[in-house]
């Protein structure tokens, strides 16, 4: 257990470095750095030579070819096959492990899913949607791995019964599936942002510049562009882009909303002490989030901020999963705690 516990620590924090490496990538135009998959120009290593350069332009004619966006492709590319088989490793050793084998298994479905999005991300040229799902499984890996180091640590989650009793607990649970949905939506809206390089349409707060309403589509902000030759820097009209990015930020309000109703009533009521410190950690990440958001807006999305809002995303994800988990374990706890709890006992009847 203790090799196992360590292994998933390590498969984490390489997973929050693929996670902000795949974002730097998308964020520096680098996704179609290498036209291939999965090498680079026919070659395992990006071109940085002038004679693989040269080689590179005869193999691929119409493509242009940049040795930094490479670079960084391939990086990414390394490091996310260095985390498949780091997860491949946890999935062998789950094998021997009382718990958690259920979470090893999806989690290595999720990653070879996750592999096969890589490949039609690039060969697909950036079609959006594609892009979205990739983001998507990035978090979903980083979220299965953070459950695994939660089942795998230390005492089981429910062995002392929570303050609170069952009923009150269960009245937590809607709210924070209901965090959980809002959440998952508001990264699919930033994932449609940026795979329709929307994010730079707007710099006003607190939505957009003065006129959007009338420009405002649904229509068009769903719209699923096909057909086109390349994806790269995207194909809708400003139109659609503004569309999307105001209803990004329309998602930012209602989340936060959500989110911090569901920290606030979990700090309130006595739900345990790890319960109390994952919602704490949901509202700081929170906090920190909606911080980096605005930044993204008044700096005009800046590198470095950019990708820690990415980051951050994944991470206040994982995070409020770990939070629901422990909601449902610490509700099981007081629920088997009241069952098992003898009735009072009656008197018996005097006789007449």
């Amino acid at each position: 257990m203790k090799r196992a516990r360590w292994l998933v620590t390590a498969t984490l924090v390489l997973a929050l470095a693929v996670i902000a490496l795949g974002a730097y990538t998308r964020l520096t135009d680098a996704g179609l750095g290498c036209p291939d998959w999965p090498g680079c120009y026919g070659r395992l290593t990006p071109p940085v030579h002038d004679t693989h350069i040269a080689m590179a332009q005869a193999r691929f004619p119409g493509a242009e070819v940049d040795p930094f966006k490479a670079r960084n492709e391939m990086v990414h590319r390394y490091l996310a096959g260095l985390l498949g088989l780091c997860v491949l490793a946890i999935f062998a050793v789950s094998r021997r492990l009382p718990r958690g084998r259920g979470l090893a298994a999806a989690l290595l479905a999720l990653v070879v899913f996750q592999a096969a999005l890589g490949m039609w991300t690039v060969t697909m040229n950036l079609m959006p949607v594609v892009v979205v799902a990739h983001l998507f499984g990035g978090f979903g890996v980083l979220a299965l791995l953070a459950l695994l180091r939660f089942e795998l640590g230390g005492a089981p989650a429910g062995a002392a019964p929570p303050a609170l009793p069952e009923p009150r607990l269960a009245r937590l649970l809607p709210l924070a599936w209901l965090a959980l949905a809002v959440l998952l939506a508001q990264i699919a809206l930033g994932g449609w942002t940026s795979a329709n390089y929307a994010a730079a349409v707007c710099w006003q707060l607190p939505l957009c510049e003065s006129g959007w309403s009338q420009q405002f589509s649904l229509r068009a902000a769903f719209s699923l562009p096909l057909g086109h030759e390349t994806y790269e820097f995207g194909v809708l009209p400003y139109e659609a882009r503004m569309s999307i990015h105001v209803l990004h930020r329309i998602g930012a309000l209602v989340a936060t909303g959500v989110l911090a109703s569901l920290v606030m009533l979990c700090w309130r009521q006595a739900i345990g002490a790890r319960a109390r410190r994952l919602a704490a950690a949901v509202g700081a990440l929170l906090a920190l989030q909606v911080t980096l958001g605005l930044i993204n807006v008044v700096g005009q999305v800046p590198l470095a901020n950019a990708v820690a809002h990415n980051l951050t995303a994944a991470c206040l994800l994982a995070t409020l999963g770990l939070l629901l988990r422990q909601l449902h374990v610490s509700a099981g706890s007081a629920r088997e705690r009241t069952v098992s709890q003898p009735l009072p006992s009656r008197a018996s009847p005097l006789p007449r």
